[in-house]
């Protein structure tokens, strides 16, 4: 998936924080600055011998954390303590014994992807048993097979294309985020952002227009310096936020209402976005035509719904991965909610 000679040209650093904020939930970065994020937590024997804050670094004395049971998940005391967003509680025993199996199981000759994959899945099997989160993250994060991920990048990204992604500030005066993807011969091998364009479209011209005749210069100018783009997905600021803490259609009614434009739109894409309204209309008027029905027949219906949902998972555009991404997401969500 990720080139070993992956180029990375004109990246912008404004714009690629930017990616990071947007990616991070809100509860984390909009908090004071004097204030640290995140914290680990070095444990000998359940006792900490080792506190590290994020923009501080290690807190002597050790702060006298409120006692918790590491059987269970309740880090969350420990950060309201630490006035943070999120902790990693580990055992120092634990540190040595997790780097060597990683370690081992890594060779120079695998795809990125394959490492990080390899990784998590390391960090999976200790969660709970040396190895705490809050969030607790790693009880909802799958581990797909590299080999998955790869036959649902293959099958879903035609090759010598581009893909590009584009955030506009809410007013228009300038680009928040973007980045631009080429994938050769399976691999993304070439990573940009709006700067590697800017001589074609200036960004000031291009975010007062993107949604009328910027995106379209933009497409053309990505198809002249790289590659005619597979997948484009061009949207402000609040369109972001709205579809994160929306409800599960929330990113089809953007998109009817002309808040995202998605061009080149792949099939696939479009039928997931349309899965999406419909299910979630579905379900609106389910909930209450369901409570007039027998509960036998309420029954039936579950299991026949069921039935379509494992279906489509076997059959979609996901069913390589081993999990449903949407699925993933309605458990992630909340997260995101400041």
């Amino acid at each position: 998936m990720l080139s070993p000679d992956l180029q990375l040209r004109e990246l912008d650093p404004r714009q690629w924080a930017n990616w990071w904020r947007l990616l991070v939930p809100p509860r984390v970065l909009d908090r004071s600055s004097s204030g640290p994020r995140w914290a680990l937590v070095v444990l000998d024997d359940g006792l900490p011998i080792k506190v590290i804050t994020s923009g501080v670094g290690a807190l002597v004395p050790i702060p006298a954390l409120a006692p918790i049971d590491p059987t269970t998940p309740g880090l969350a005391a420990w950060a309201r303590q630490l006035d943070v967003a999120a902790v990693i509680a580990v055992e120092r025993t634990l540190i040595g014994a997790l780097s060597a199996e990683i370690e081992a199981a890594l060779s120079l000759d695998q795809d990125y992807a394959a490492q990080g994959i390899i990784a998590l899945r390391a960090l999976k099997r200790w969660a709970g048993k040396g190895l705490w989160t809050e969030p607790p993250l790693l009880d909802v994060l799958p581990t797909p097979s590299y080999e998955g991920l790869q036959r649902t990048f293959d099958l879903l990204v035609p090759d010598r294309s581009a893909l590009l992604a584009y955030v506009i500030d809410d007013d228009r005066a300038r680009i928040h985020s973007s980045i631009i993807a080429v994938k050769q011969a399976g691999d993304v091998t070439v990573v940009a952002t709006h700067r590697a364009l800017v001589d074609l479209v200036p960004e000031a011209t291009f975010s007062r227009t993107w949604d009328t005749t910027g995106y379209k210069r933009v497409l053309d100018a990505v198809e002249d310096r790289f590659a005619k783009p597979s997948i484009g997905v061009f949207l402000e600021r609040a369109a972001v936020q709205r579809i994160i803490t929306g409800p599960s259609d929330q990113f089809a009614r953007e998109l009817n209402a002309k808040h995202v434009i998605i061009e080149p739109s792949p099939a696939w894409l479009l039928g997931l976005v349309g899965g999406a309204t419909i299910a979630a209309m579905a379900g609106r008027a389910a909930r209450g035509f369901a409570a007039m029905l027998p509960q036998g027949t309420r029954d039936r219906a579950a299991a026949m719904a069921q039935r379509a949902g494992t279906a489509l998972k076997e059959s979609g555009p996901f069913a390589q991965l081993g999990f449903d991404p949407l699925e993933l997401w309605s458990r992630l969500r909340h997260f995101y909610r400041a």
